[in-house]
């Protein structure tokens, strides 16, 4: 089986590599902003990638993120009225509950997307130099931090972040894009862990003789993806169908993102630390969210 590595995009959206658009926007802010809780939204309970351990932590939609959310918005709302801005924040999917398409298409379905690839959020409407300084700040002044593989900044200074250090604290603000690395990187390892787990060595090899009786041959199903010509339509390709089509028949999405739980849940259990100071934190921010919405509203 080949290793699983990053394919040329062509609408599939990695979850592994989602960090990568993690910019100093408030919409990314917005839309990075969940938490793993008990009140978590309803979803698909048959969706094979719902209980993936950290996409629980890092991206599946609850109500404390969407209190969070509207925080974070009004805070950043009044902070750039109070310097002559009218500030419309940009879209954020925390109530979206999608696929993080890991093993390729996942469905050809209309309604559910042929990817299973988010849709991509707007960005705020840039206007001038000094709407963006209110917002961001100091372009010179930022504060950051990596892992393995990526260095991620967020502005030092401005409204935006102004409205973060409100939620989180002045330490916990830091500590948040620290930790959000270190759970970035254990869906990294993961996935490499996936890659030498027997069971899921077998179940894609049952997949790829499924593909070579109907004609197609690819090790696996990113590598499928990723060696399609670029702007290949997924939904109308007949490799893509077939891939769809063998993953039904031998339970592929099910079993792989099965199997993936299990290499996250070994990691959430090696690093018990940074797991549990993530969920304090957003259980602090949850608190403070409920203080600012609880003010607004009155």
């Amino acid at each position: 089986m080949s290793p699983i590595r990053p394919r040329r995009n062509i609408g599939i959206v990695l979850l592994v590599l989602l960090p990568l658009a993690l910019v100093a926007t408030a919409a990314w802010a917005l839309s990075g902003r969940t938490s793993a809780s008990p009140e978590s939204s309803a979803r698909p309970e048959t969706a094979p990638w719902a209980r993936l351990p950290l996409y629980g932590l890092l991206r599946a939609p609850t109500d404390s993120a969407r209190r969070a959310h509207r925080a974070e918005q009004q805070l950043v709302v009044t902070c750039m009225a109070a310097q002559g801005f009218r500030y419309t924040p940009a879209f954020a999917a925390v109530d979206s509950d999608t696929s993080p398409a890991l093993f390729g298409v996942e469905s050809l379905d209309p309604s559910g997307g042929a990817t299973g690839a988010p849709e991509p959020q707007p960005s705020e409407q840039r206007r001038g130099k000094g709407f963006d300084r209110a917002l961001y700040g100091d372009p010179d002044l930022s504060i950051s931090a990596r892992n393995k593989v990526l260095r991620v900044t967020r502005p030092a200074t401005g409204c935006l972040a102004e409205a973060q250090t409100r939620l989180q604290g002045e330490a916990g603000r830091k500590q948040d894009l620290t930790l959000r690395m270190q759970l970035d990187q254990g869906e990294r390892d993961a996935l490499q862990a996936l890659e030498k787990d027997p069971a899921f060595r077998t179940l894609t090899t049952r997949w790829r003789a499924c593909m070579r009786r109907a004609g197609v041959t690819a090790d696996d199903p990113r590598e499928l993806i990723g060696d399609l010509p670029r702007g290949t339509d997924p939904a109308t390709s007949p490799a893509i169908r077939t891939d769809v089509k063998c993953k039904e028949s031998t339970s592929y999405l099910k079993a792989a993102y099965g199997r993936l739980a299990a290499m996250q849940q070994q990691w959430v259990d090696a690093n018990r630390k940074p797991v549990a100071e993530w969920k304090a934190l957003r259980r602090y921010e949850d608190g403070v969210a409920r203080e600012i919405l609880k003010t607004d509203a009155s």
